[in-house]
């Protein structure tokens, strides 16, 4: 799974998070199963463009994280923060399919839209998997193992908000710890307020 924390401290992030007040999110989350999410994003750039920006690491280092990879099927992949394995899926300009085990993955969907592209990322954690020790905001997992915690989904959410500003040439904002505050109220509301920590009991 990636750091995303450690990611955001790298250079090229402006960090404004703690005098940014996001009045307005364009980043829709949909809960598909207790392990697995959807995030969607609307980009007014053509859906070449918006590929180009998932499938080059020079970009990627941009917006993402740096990247090493052989990018065809079945390749293996290198994300900064120690996040590996194999490309599961590949079709060139509509999707591709990072798996870091046979019980999770993260999936780039591309969409054409009226007035540009939508990506859809598919992220799903293997059903034991327990948030990594360390930040109490940002590894506070409400649901238990196998269910999203603060930070992943802040994460997730940080770098399409960055993508977007990457594909309109504007210089790229961390916000990862204003949307910790978010996801901590969604993910509180969805499974209540009682906290469980990183090893999933109460």
């Amino acid at each position: 799974m990636p750091q995303f924390a450690a990611v955001r401290k790298t250079p090229h992030f402006n960090t404004v998070a703690s005098q940014y007040h996001m009045k307005y999110d364009p980043v829709i989350l949909e809960f598909l199963d207790s392990n697995k999410v959807l995030f969607k994003y609307h980009y007014q750039v053509s859906q070449e463009r918006l590929w180009n920006a998932l499938s080059n690491t020079a970009a990627l280092s941009q917006w993402f994280m740096k990247t090493e990879w052989d990018f065809r099927e079945g390749g293996r992949f290198k994300f900064e923060g120690g996040w590996e394995g194999w490309i599961e899926a590949l079709r060139e300009f509509e999707f591709i399919q990072f798996n870091s085990s046979t019980k999770s993955f993260t999936r780039f969907d591309l969409k054409p839209m009226k007035n540009g592209a939508e990506l859809q990322l598919t992220d799903q954690l293997p059903q034991d998997l327990v948030a990594p020790q360390g930040d109490a905001l940002h590894n506070l997992q409400p649901g238990g193992q196998g269910t999203h915690w603060v930070g992943l989904l802040a994460g997730w959410d940080d770098f399409l908000l960055a993508l977007e500003h990457y594909l309109a040439n504007k210089e790229i904002e961390d916000h990862f710890d204003h949307l910790c505050l978010k996801y901590k109220d969604h993910l509180e509301k969805k499974y209540g307020s009682t906290h469980k920590n990183t090893s999933g009991h109460q």
